[in-house]
């Protein structure tokens, strides 16, 4: 069981990611789209709505890279670990 969860960490990584990608994108477009229904604020939300897509988007690629990152330092913890205990034997 352990080992399936292992190996579908990057699965579920690229899930999420793609996920928060897809929610930050309707966010923004949402944004502008009734943004618009005050007078006089067409402009802050066209802006408002572009600044949610590209901070949401930037954000997912971030959570990922550091979702990625913490499974490196794991895998290379573990086969330090198996190094160290070889060398001891």
């Amino acid at each position: 069981m352990r080992d399936t969860l292992n190996k579908s960490l990057e699965i579920l990584i690229w899930i999420s990611t793609g996920f928060l990608v897809l929610i930050s994108c309707y966010s923004g477009a949402m944004i502008i789209r009734y943004g618009g229904l005050i007078p006089g604020s067409e402009t802050w939300a066209i802006i408002g709505g572009f600044l949610t897509i590209i901070f949401g988007v930037t954000t997912s690629f971030v959570f990922a890279g550091l979702c990625f990152q913490v499974m490196d330092i794991r895998n290379f913890t573990k086969h330090m670990a198996m190094g160290i205990k070889r060398l001891q034997k």
